[in-house]
This record gives structure tokens, C-alpha cells and sequence, in this order.
């Protein structure tokens, strides 16, 4: 696959955006928004919980605070730099490098996936969400940009110069997906408006 879209290790491009997502009230509530909606849909006892697309580990900052006793996280990101920013803030925290197109780990292996701000931003979404749904064994949340027909709508935006996809989703087209490459124990699919414009999907498997 080519990855002419995959431009996050651009020199100055992690830093640029990490200054952005750090100094923008914004993006402070978005990422709030987003820790609220996996706080309200998952539950306790321990959890063992994946983020696909860590970036600099802003997610897990909000949601380690509010994880139970007992849980667990993991952060997968495919840039070398945002992950080098994420280790250096919170050493703490499981940052490894991976591909969401063909994640290493055992099905069903996370209570939880979650994966954020990362589909409108890489072409042929099927087989990511169904590596997402595939290492699910409760619930998996997921974000898209929603277009505003029935088409799937590309264009680019512009970071320093950089360009990088970004793409808009009709519902029925991901609901489609879900249900199509999901698995045979699919429970719901939710959706949530964000206040940002995009969508939060919440995929449940049944036991």
C-alpha cells in the first residue's frame, strides 16, 4: 500500500501538532468529550484496554486518571516521532510501534479498543476496523468524520506545508462495514455526535 497520506514523521510535524493539541482549549474538551464517552460505555472489573493511534499519549494522560484498579493499557501508534513524544512524557505508559492495518495481537486479546481521530486520515478503512474489531472482546469506540451525503468525501488538509487525507464517512457506509468484516457475535452499534463535528461509534461483541 502506498503511503503518500502518511506523513506524521515529517521533520517539526509531531511537534508542530503536539504544540496545537496541548495549547488549544479545543482540542482540551474534545479529547474530554472522548474520555467520557469510553467512561460511560465500559466498566469494571479489570479492563485491558488498546488505543490504536496513541500520537503523544493525550488520550491516555486523560483516561489513566479515571481507569479501575487492575487495568491495563496499551498505546500502538505507526509514527516513530509521535510515539518518541508520548514515551518522553508519560514514561510510565506501554507506547509500541504497530500497524493498525495488521495489529499483532490475539483476538479478542483487549476488553476495550479504542482508536481516535485516526480513520479519516487513511484511505481503505475496511480491513483497519476490522483489525480493530477483531482484537475486541467487549467493546471497541472508534471516531469518524461523517460526510454530509451518501459518498465518501476526500480531500486534503494543510500542516506547514504537509498534506495529509483527510476523508468524510457516510453512517450507513460504516455501519455496513462494522456488520459486513465484524464478527459473528456483533452485539450493537451506537453512534454519538461529538461536538468537534465528528462521530463516535460504539461497537459491542456479545460474550
Amino acid at each position: 500500500m502506498s503511503r503518500d497520506w502518511d506523513n506524521w514523521d515529517v521533520d517539526g510535524i509531531a511537534d508542530e501538532i503536539q504544540a496545537i493539541w496541548q495549547n488549544s482549549p479545543t482540542e482540551d474538551a474534545h479529547r474530554q468529550e472522548l474520555i467520557d464517552i469510553v467512561l460511560h460505555h465500559v466498566a469494571p472489573p479489570a479492563l485491558s484496554i488498546l488505543e490504536v493511534g496513541c500520537g503523544t499519549g493525550l488520550i491516555y494522560e486523560k483516561l489513566v486518571r479515571n481507569l479501575p484498579g487492575g487495568a491495563s493499557y496499551k498505546g500502538v501508534d505507526s509514527s516513530v516521532k509521535m510515539l518518541e513524544i508520548a514515551r518522553g512524557g508519560f514514561p510510565e505508559g506501554e507506547f509500541l510501534f504497530g500497524d493498525g492495518y495488521e495489529l499483532v495481537f490475539r483476538d479478542q486479546q483487549f476488553d476495550v479498543v479504542l482508536c481516535f481521530e485516526v480513520l479519516g486520515h487513511i484511505p481503505e478503512i475496511e480491513q483497519f476496523i476490522a483489525e480493530l474489531l477483531r482484537v475486541t472482546r467487549k467493546t471497541c469506540i472508534f471516531t469518524t468524520w461523517p460526510s454530509d451525503g451518501q459518498e465518501i468525501v476526500e480531500n486534503y488538509e494543510t500542516i506547514s506545508g504537509v498534506q495529509f487525507l483527510h476523508r468524510r464517512y457516510p453512517d450507513a457506509f460504516i455501519r455496513k462495514t462494522v456488520r459486513t468484516l465484524g464478527p459473528r457475535n456483533l452485539g450493537t452499534i451506537e453512534s454519538v455526535s461529538l461536538r468537534s463535528g465528528g462521530q463516535a461509534y460504539i461497537v459491542t461483541r456479545h460474550s
